[in-house]
């Protein structure tokens, strides 16, 4: 499957199973917050009495010092929960106490503003301001879809260009809205009044319509609900339909209660009341947002997994795809209480810990789908400056490497999105010494260490498809069949030892940056080989013989050897040992140190030897003469004639028997081709004959 149909399946991870992890985290992260905060007041505050002329004695205790004396012991996890329930519950009834006075607050705030019908007419007034931008976007939306059916073709073949198209449609819609938004705040603007409490209902109302259509568009763009030729997520017509829908009311729905709570802060209201209209608008969110998932949970598992069959997917990917509503209610029930309880105490990082998630979702597939748009850009400009008579296999290279920068694009998006999520909860991951910082360490490496190993496989996969190496050899009928190349003998065990030095590389990194202090490893490292070398000759034995055997060449893959014992084609080399698989079909892996002779029969040429049985009577110079001629006619056959490395010549008489002179003649081939150019010999001498 190609990765461009995984836009769904990468922010979906990012946003619903990494938070997960935060969650685990969030109380120390929010304790160590509460403690830098204690800390920058008592800095701040002696800072202010030094300003003020006081002079300030700090004295330290030292260590020991109230050894004798009564301290206090350090509080459980349990009288910290009592206690914060307790906090938590003071602060929600002085709010619910100051609600009463909350109608008589409003309605003297809106009535010292004017009338108390002004905010229905702001409201009238901020619509008819968008009417009119529409009237004056509409010449514009029939010029942009003119222009984008024109220039896009309607059932484009390749996934990039229909990126291309959605994008290309989005931004140009997007522009649409900018004008119809900037007319609305033009003609808001030339009203303008001076009153303070109109500009900002007019703004807010504009603001959100701004907010609704822009989203309305990226979910036009996403599931391509009206151009079914023009999608890349694996969604029915009906599926993309009804995700567009739901996903437009949802956003609609959460948006009236949002706008209200700003209209209420940007008037001043009761403060005690917007911390509520805040938690309520959060918890109306949350519900929406968990009903969606679970109602929802069949579609985003089939965009999670694409058009391909479960079985071809990774355990993880599918995991997720089965998964994804349950961890999606996790997070979000977590969030809306933690966000809550942070709202009700004043807390810090308390507003955007339901929707920001949401958000960074959404961005992240705008990203990865631009990112992915260039990489095409970029391959396809390399395709059409390649020669157009290239080989398959630097083809498929190729498409190797788009496919990794895909999913180097697809990690750093991830990354980023993480690290937003991180930020949403106020956790710092720049800070040394903590947890989280260790994590994010080891999860970098671990990324480039990634990116390292997979460079490393196409590269080397790429050569041993240059020398014919990425099939398995298919011996001859007794074997002696042509191997491969030297070096496509070797880039397997070279690729190999790499493989195991990044993931030793990475693995100290990763260590190190844990606080593991790696100077004692490599000592230990060095114990434990000599002992190796003690306790396992047998082992250093082999691999000591096989480095020697692939350094004299003698033997290769494919090649059909004999090394005394048993005999057979080379099929697999290892460190320690080969395999051979011979001609009638047994595999037999023989260790390096058991070899002390070895033949091969598959390198350079092949001198094939035919005796044919002749009566006494036969003119012997006849046959020669005979043979002679035949082998120069076989050199001018059209299949087996370049086969021939030296044409068929008769070698006289070898052997005189009871019954019949034994008279053979021979001819050189490449090791492999003495086999059908032997039964095309013995068809031309019977009919010779």
């Amino acid at each position: 499957m190609s990765a461009l149909v995984r836009l769904g399946a990468l922010a979906r991870f990012v946003a619903l199973l990494v938070p997960l992890v935060l969650l685990l985290g969030a109380t120390g992260a929010g304790a160590e917050t509460m403690r830098a905060a204690d800390a920058s007041a008592l800095q701040s505050l002696i800072a202010e009495a030094q300003s003020d002329g006081a002079k300030i004695v700090v004295i330290e205790t030292p260590a020991g010092a109230l050894d004798g004396a009564e301290i206090d012991p350090e509080p459980s996890l349990g009288s910290i929960i009592h206690d914060g329930a307790l906090d938590v519950r003071a602060h929600l009834h002085e709010i619910l106490s100051g609600l009463s006075e909350f109608p008589a607050h409003a309605q003297a705030t809106i009535g010292a503003q004017g009338d108390m019908s002004w905010p229905l007419m702001a409201m009238l007034t901020a619509i008819l301001f968008l009417l009119v931008g529409a009237a004056v976007e509409w010449p514009y939306r029939l010029w942009a879809r003119s222009s984008i059916e024109a220039f896009f073709d309607t059932s484009p073949a390749r996934q990039s260009e229909k990126i291309a198209y959605l994008l290309s449609r989005g931004v140009l819609q997007a522009l649409g809205v900018a004008i119809q938004i900037a007319v609305a705040l033009l003609i808001a603007l030339a009203l303008d009044a001076g009153q303070e409490h109109l500009r900002q209902t007019h703004l807010i109302i504009i603001g959100a319509v701004a907010v609704v259509r822009l989203f309305s568009i990226f979910f036009r763009s996403l599931f391509a609900h009206d151009a079914p030729g023009q999608r890349v997520l694996a969604l029915s017509d009906r599926e993309a339909q009804t995700l567009y829908r739901s996903l437009v009311g949802l956003l609609i729905v959460i948006a009236i209660p949002g706008g209200l709570c700003l209209w209420m802060e940007r008037l001043n209201l009761d403060w005690h009341a917007h911390l509520l209209a805040l938690i309520g608008s959060m918890t109306l969110s949350t519900l929406l947002i968990v009903t969606f998932a679970f109602w929802q949970r069949r579609a985003v598992a089939k965009m999670i997994l694409g058009s391909d069959s479960d079985e071809r997917k990774p355990l993880a990917l599918r995991l997720l795809a089965r998964n994804w509503h349950l961890l999606a209610g996790l997070y979000f029930v977590a969030a809306w209480a933690v966000a809550s309880v942070r709202l009700v105490l004043e807390l810090p990082y308390a507003l955007g810990l339901v929707l920001g998630p949401v958000l960074i979702v959404f961005l992240s597939i705008a990203a990865y789908g631009a990112l992915l748009l260039l990489i095409a850009w970029c391959f396809s400009r390399r395709d059409t400056e390649a020669p157009e008579a290239a080989e398959e296999s630097q083809v498929d290279a190729q498409a190797t490497f788009k496919g990794l920068a895909q999913q180097a694009a697809g990690l750093l998006v991830a990354v980023a999105a993480l690290w937003s999520v991180f930020d949403l909860w106020g956790i710092d991951l720049v800070v040394e010494g903590g947890l989280l910082h260790s994590f994010w360490e080891v999860l970098l490496v671990g990324f480039m260490a990634y990116l390292a190993f997979r460079s490393v496989k196409i590269l080397v996969d790429r050569k041993i498809a240059e020398e014919g190496g990425t099939e398995a050899p298919v011996p001859g009928e007794e074997g002696g069949a042509k191997g491969s190349s030297r070096l496509a003998t070797l880039l397997p065990l070279f690729r190999n030892f790499l493989f195991i030095v990044i993931a030793v590389i990475a693995g100290m990194i990763a260590l190190s940056e844990l606080g593991v202090d790696i100077a004692p490893l490599f000592a230990g490292a060095g114990v434990i080989g000599l002992a190796i070398g003690f306790g396992a000759q047998a082992l250093i034995r082999d691999i000591f013989s096989g480095a020697f055997f692939l350094m004299d060449d003698a033997f290769r893959k494919g090649e059909y050897i004999d090394i005394g014992t048993v005999k057979g084609t080379v099929e697999r080399i290892s460190l320690r040992s080969l395999q051979l698989r011979h001609h009638m079909g047994p595999l037999h892996t023989i260790p390096f140190g058991e070899i002390t002779r070895l033949t091969n029969f598959s390198r350079d040429w092949v001198m094939m030897k035919l005796p044919l049985r002749v009566t006494y009577d036969t003119d012997v110079e006849k046959v020669r003469k005979l043979i002679k001629k035949l082998g120069q006619a076989l050199l001018e056959h059209p299949e087996e004639g370049p086969k021939f490395l030296e044409p068929l010549k008769s070698q006289g008489v070898y052997k005189m028997e009871d019954s019949a002179m034994i008279i053979r003649v021979k001819y050189m081939t490449r090791p492999g081709d003495q086999f059908t150019t032997r039964k095309l010999v013995y068809a031309r001498i019977r009919e010779l004959f």
